[in-house]
């Protein structure tokens, strides 16, 4: 019996225990909020000293007010900084006091100790003691209603000469609460600041799109459209369409040296540099002599070069199964360095049986020296316009072939090869002309015919030279530096910002330069004397160069040029023999091969009388 009583006992306290008792819950008659007459009876204390709560600001974080989370891990890695915060906070509103301890915690906690950071038995983190509060009657007797329409506190606006807001503190902050920030006191201030934040990154981002939408629409409005160099008829057929793209990563390892081919034959005297031209500064600008009468700038094309032809045959029966390439230096430029255009360009090619020829066309614009091709900003397509990209063209071209018959002196020549005259038509006075070859692998071969303009002495030898002339136009309307300003004080920068605007240009230079084997590449700085007349121009200044450092600077690369060449000549092999005719889009990075006529080079030649161009 007594056991049986016992375990009667035993179910009546398992059953206590796990019943489930209802809070109560008691409405407040007199309004919102705790009612004040009688929670907390049951631990002797009655109205609204029971209540534990934590008072808060305008500016605290209501979602942090009942925040369990810090106790148990981190609160978005600031767990302790955000509590070490509140409790500043708390002693810097309410007194020095601050930190209240409750009297459960100190009796209950085991040794707890006074300190706000104390720990319980086991461990465990005590409660936040900003939530240990106790009314105290006497602050509330004395509070008072204040009238803060006037006079109020003001939060320190962002903007005047005050920095910019960087989010994550700094002092972009300001100086009074940004300084408070930087200590950690006020790193989380509550919603009001947290609010003030969110508003300044919203700002800044609403002005970052409107930047970029303003850039984006400025490049829309002043995008030029620019024409083809040759027109397309619509009876032409496309026979092969590639990416510019394409050409970035090709690379061919030719058998030949870049730099040491073998040097067929040579035509031509040359004078030698003036070195007076070195010297010339701003204030010392020289005048360009014009030319007039320029029937040709660079001679005949390959194909109408006789000198060409019978290397080519010379080559095409000593291998009857390997392929001759024959073309010009400025043309082959041209299809090397077809990454870095802009502009539009053709080509014309030939091809029968193991031969193929690439030609330029008559007044075609592979030899013209194109301005601000490269540039950011588009120049216009207007022909009639003096600053127009057609009408800068002929002019840098026309400057540059009379600055480099300038250059040259009156001193004794230097004949090439033993012959002063160049067997070729229309061949520029002061240019000696060298044949050149290439083994690219065995199955082809490149016979190239390359110019130099002059020569100079260099360590006791003579040193050949490429001389070319960089234009000027309008500094204002090109948006450069002052070449009159700042080509003795800013070089670097002049140069770097050619480098940039005229990529292509300076490319193709270069790559004549070394094809021709020019032991240094001359580049002028000639300028308009006024910038609305393209008639009168200056030599400012003249910089020298060895073409094949030059080229290490421009990010010219030998085995992907040659790789360039590579993949043109396997799109022709695959066709069969005839005319056809490369085209640049000057739209797109693209290139388009046509079939054209196999009378097409010939009707060109004899329907396009040869112009006589002055300046």
């Amino acid at each position: 019996e007594e056991e049986e009583e016992e375990e009667e006992e035993e179910d009546e306290i398992v059953d206590k225990n796990m019943a489930f008792v209802a809070p109560q819950c008691r409405d407040d008659e007199d309004g919102w909020g705790p009612s004040s007459k009688g929670y907390g009876k049951e631990d002797g204390e009655t109205g609204i000293e029971a209540i534990i709560y934590s008072p808060f600001l305008k500016t605290d974080k209501f979602g942090r007010a009942a925040d369990w989370t810090t106790s148990g891990g981190k609160y978005n890695r600031n767990e302790q900084r955000y509590q070490r915060e509140r409790e500043m906070q708390h002693q810097r509103d309410f007194g020095g006091g601050g930190v209240v301890q409750s009297k459960q915690l100190q009796g209950g906690g085991g040794g707890g100790g006074g300190g706000g950071g104390s720990q319980q038995q086991g461990g465990e983190q005590e409660p936040t003691s900003s939530f240990n509060f106790f009314e105290n009657k006497e602050e509330e007797g004395s509070f008072s209603l204040v009238d803060t329409s006037k006079g109020g506190f003001q939060q320190k606006k962002f903007g005047g000469q005050q920095r910019r807001f960087q989010p994550g503190g700094g002092r972009g902050f300001g100086r009074g609460r940004g300084a408070q920030d930087q200590s950690g006191a006020l790193g989380d201030q509550g919603i009001g600041a947290e609010r003030e934040r969110a508003r300044q990154m919203r700002k800044q981002s609403k002005k970052q799109q409107q930047w970029s939408s303003w850039g984006f629409n400025r490049n829309d409005r002043n995008q030029v459209s620019y024409d083809a160099s040759v027109e397309i008829k619509p009876t032409w057929n496309v026979v092969e369409q590639i990416q510019l793209s394409a050409f970035a990563k090709v690379t061919e390892k030719i058998a030949t040296p870049t730099d040491a081919p073998e040097t067929l034959k040579e035509f031509g005297a040359l004078k030698s540099f003036d070195k007076t031209i070195d010297r010339i500064t701003p204030k010392t600008e020289r005048t360009v002599k014009r030319l007039t009468q320029v029937s040709s700038l660079n001679g005949a094309t390959a194909s109408k070069d006789p000198v060409m032809v019978e290397l080519g045959k010379a080559n095409a029966s000593a291998n009857p199964n390997k392929v001759t390439l024959m073309t010009t230096d400025t043309t082959l430029a041209a299809i090397m360095c077809a990454t870095r255009s802009v502009f539009g360009w053709d080509v014309v090619i030939t091809k029968k049986g193991n031969t193929i020829t690439f030609d330029k066309r008559p007044r075609g614009v592979v030899d013209s020296h194109t301005v601000s091709e490269t540039a950011q900003e588009a120049i216009s397509d207007d022909k009639d316009n003096i600053n127009g990209a057609q009408k800068l063209a002929e002019e840098a071209t026309l400057m540059s072939a009379a600055y480099s018959a300038q250059v040259a002196s009156e001193e004794p020549e230097v004949v090439l090869g033993g012959e002063r005259k160049v067997p070729v038509e229309d061949a520029p006075s002061g240019v000696a002309y060298r044949y050149r070859k290439w083994q690219l692998n065995d199955k082809r071969d490149a016979i190239v015919r390359t110019e130099v303009n002059g020569v100079t002495e260099s360590r006791g030898q003579n040193a050949l030279l490429c001389a070319r002339a960089l234009l000027e136009y309008d500094s204002k309307v090109s948006q450069t530096v002052d070449w009159r300003a700042k080509i003795e004080t800013q070089r670097g920068a002049v140069i770097a910002t050619e480098l940039k605007n005229n990529s292509n240009k300076l490319a193709k230079w270069t790559c004549c330069a070394i094809l021709a084997g020019a032991d240094l590449l001359k580049l002028g700085f000639v300028s308009r004397v006024h910038p609305k007349d393209p008639n009168a121009h200056s030599i400012l200044n003249t910089q020298t160069f060895k073409p094949k450092d030059f080229a290490a600077q421009i990010n010219l690369n030998y085995d992907n040029i040659w790789g360039a060449l590579g993949f043109i000549l396997d799109v022709v092999e695959k066709q069969v023999d005839g005319t056809y005719i490369l085209v640049k889009d000057p739209n797109k990075p693209q290139l388009r091969m046509y079939k054209v006529p196999d009378d097409y080079l010939t009707y060109q030649f004899e329907d396009q009388a040869d112009e006589e161009l002055d300046i």
